[in-house]
């Protein structure tokens, strides 16, 4: 329980102190204010406004109280207009529109980075006030609103839309009603609907910022968890921490077990179920994080595609005891240590596990030759040299043992077309050898004719005319 106090006048001194530490401030209004007391609420504002020191959290505790609390905390909220050294403000307990009000010139003027409203009576009437807060900040990055009896529809859908229209990024939203597990619904609590919940639904699909989402609505029931299940099954959805607690049991638990299965953000789930939730609800979640949870599978191949679909960023679920769940206590635990590792590192253990359980026959993973080196590798980190032999003795051994290897039957036929290609080559040699001997031949029958009939001496001009016109017709002649 944080610390507060009536006393305003308790944290002058750390303020005026020169210290680069963060300050918590923490007040209680309840009954009545006095004079003094309205005094120092006014100096309190002075001296957060003239201070360097970083106020970590304001925090503003209300309990039934009269009039003079509005007015003093309407002066207090004047002074701390402008004040960008307060990071977060908490506003908890017997407050309402009219608390709220008094602070408007803060709200306008801030850097928050959080905002709570914790058990408080706030409803649509406000929105005026915070709208300015919620389109204008660019600092804020969480809001907290937990255990309120009055929200409703409106003012979650005029708070969703001026998120949107604004510039904030928000990493944190935590909206809760207060009373979600009585056995009797109080008139006096205005529920968010089923459409307020498909609201809520459409801004966590709009937003890239947020982390974590807390929902623990009475209506959020199967069929507000099948309006969420369609966009945390989106590859874009940033949600990593999710918080759920509504009126849905193993129907509800069973969408969002295959909308897991292809989320790749989220890492913890806590679920709090005011229906019936048993052992199928949760072997529904368990199987989508540990694929071998399935008792049997019809083959090999089968196994290895659930190994490969099965979400490996989910690390925890919490399941909340609940007069309603019956899950055992082997699944609980099962499913609150899913694994510690980052996603590439789960999937390869997984992987490992399902090849040292197959290891004599891995052919249904329809690995390629190219694949080879690293699957060896793989196995020899996993399963160090054991495992590299177990491999290579299987009885549907790799591709790259056998003989002849794919890479040598490929050079083989390569080197078939080369040699006909080569064969082709020769013969065409052969043949123009043959025409160039025979050239030659006729050439020394020419000279040989020459050299018979005229001898050395060279013939006259006459006698060459004479000869060139033999040689042409000898040329004539057939050569075969």
């Amino acid at each position: 329980m944080p610390f507060v106090t009536k006393n305003p006048a308790h944290y002058l001194k750390a303020l005026a102190e020169d210290s680069s530490e963060a300050l918590h401030v923490g007040l209680f209004f309840s009954r009545s204010i006095s004079e003094q007391q309205a005094a120092d609420l006014i100096k309190l504002g002075k001296a957060i406004q003239q201070s360097k020191r970083i106020i970590r959290c304001l925090w503003l505790r209300f309990r039934d109280g009269d009039e003079s609390i509005c007015a003093a905390l309407q002066a207090f909220g004047d002074e701390l207009i402008c004040v960008a050294t307060i990071q977060s403000l908490v506003v908890e307990g017997k407050v309402g529109p009219t608390e709220i009000k008094c602070l408007a010139g803060f709200f306008r003027n801030n850097k928050l980075r959080g905002l709570q409203f914790r058990r408080t009576d706030i409803d649509a009437s406000a929105s005026p006030v915070l709208m300015p807060l919620f389109s204008g900040s660019s600092t804020l990055k969480v809001i907290d609103l937990s255990q309120n009896s009055k929200l409703g529809d409106v003012f979650v859908q005029d708070m969703l839309a001026a998120l949107l229209e604004g510039d904030a990024t928000i990493e944190t939203l935590n909206i809760g009603e207060c009373d979600i597990d009585a056995i009797e619904d109080d008139n006096e609590i205005h529920r968010i609907s089923g459409s307020g919940v498909e609201l809520i639904a459409g801004y966590v699909s709009r937003s890239k910022s947020l982390s974590s989402l807390t929902l623990r609505l009475l209506n959020l029931d199967d069929v507000g968890i099948g309006e969420l299940a369609n966009v945390l099954k989106r590859n874009d959805c940033s949600v990593r921490r999710l918080d759920l607690g509504g009126n849905f049991g193993n129907n509800g638990i069973k969408i969002l077990a295959e909308a897991l299965k292809t989320n790749q953000s989220i890492k913890t789930i806590t679920l709090g179920c005011y229906k019936n939730l048993n052992d199928v609800g949760a072997e529904a979640l368990l199987s989508v994080a540990d694929p071998f949870s399935a008792t049997t599978y019809a083959n090999r191949k089968t196994e290895w595609d659930s190994v490969k679909k099965s979400n490996h960023t989910l690390q925890s679920v919490y399941i909340l005891d609940r007069p309603t769940v019956t899950v055992s206590d082997e699944l609980v635990t099962k499913l609150r240590s899913l694994t510690s590792l980052q996603p590439h590192e789960n999937f390869q253990t997984k992987t490992w596990r399902h090849i040292e359980k197959n290891i004599e026959d891995i052919s249904h993973m329809g690995l390629e030759t190219k694949h080879i080196p690293e699957v060896l590798s793989f196995v020899q980190k996993r399963g160090e040299l054991n495992g590299l032999f177990e491999l290579i003795r299987s009885r549907n051994t790799l591709e790259i043992f056998e003989n002849p290897s794919p890479e040598r039957a490929r050079l083989s036929d390569q080197m078939d077309r080369i040699e006909r290609e080569n064969a082709l080559l020769k013969r065409l040699l052969n043949a123009e050898r043959e025409r160039s001997q025979s050239l030659r031949n006729e050439n020394h029958h020419v000279r040989n004719t020459v050299e018979i009939k005229y001898g050395q001496k060279c013939p006259s001009w006459n006698t060459c005319k004479q000869l060139w016109f033999e040689f042409v017709d000898l040329l004539k002649e057939p050569l075969w």
